[in-house]
């Protein structure tokens, strides 16, 4: 909800979408856990699948110009600093658990928006790790792949174009034709959605990730670094 009006504020300038925004900012801050981020009870504990959502959000308030506090970015940071492991480029969904995909991806987003240059190399580790793991519809992972999608998109260069030459064919090629369901993604083979998300949960993701062409520019097109 947080991400959707900023958004809309940020695309519109509809300054009745202001105080909500506001607020949506004003609730991520008192329930900031002291570990840095967010999980499902508010202000206790924090998981980096929870805190991603969240710094997309206060991402798009920002882009709204919509202030959040500096501390709540030096939490977000000390909530990676927990998560990642210590190579830096892969990150898990708590701390001494072991890294995945998705939270890799995740991790690494979050970095961007909270100031990895293009050029670090810790940058460059993370965005060839991912680019090792192309979208695959043999071995779902809708979530990673939303996430992967928009940290290639940022870097741009040769990394995003390889991503999206397989992305742009793959997605569409695997929605559903016919039937009830046409227009839709599949739940069956991956994790979340056959837990709980379901068809909708993928399908919403899929629209995501194909519109991340359309929501924002890339991150670095306009820094120099």
């Amino acid at each position: 909800g947080m991400i959707v009006v900023c958004e809309l504020l940020a695309m519109t300038g509809d300054e009745r979408l202001r105080e909500p925004a506001i607020k949506a900012v004003a609730f991520s801050e008192k329930y900031q856990s002291p570990e840095g981020g967010w999980r499902y009870s508010l202000g206790v504990d924090a998981d980096l699948s929870v805190t991603g959502w969240f710094v997309i959000g206060l991402q798009s308030a920002r882009m709204a110009g919509i202030d959040v506090k500096p501390e709540t970015w030096a939490g977000i940071e000390r909530m990676l600093y927990r998560v990642a492991s210590e190579d830096g480029i892969r990150y898990s969904y708590k701390k001494n658990e072991e890294p995945t995909l998705s939270m890799t991806a995740e991790g690494v987003l979050c970095r961007q928006y909270l100031g990895w240059k293009k050029a670090e190399p810790q940058m460059a580790d993370s965005v060839a790790y991912l680019t090792a793991h192309p979208i695959d519809f043999a071995a779902k992972d809708y979530y990673y792949w939303y996430y992967a999608t928009q940290v290639m998109h940022n870097v741009e260069g040769e990394a995003w174009a390889t991503w999206n030459q397989v992305m742009r064919e793959a997605i569409p090629a695997n929605q559903t034709r016919t039937g009830r369901e046409r227009g839709s993604w599949e739940p069956e083979g991956d994790r979340y959605a056959m837990s709980g998300g379901g068809r909708l949960y993928g399908t919403t993701l899929m629209i995501l990730t194909l519109e991340s062409y359309y929501r924002h520019l890339p991150l670095y097109r306009y820094r120099t670094e």
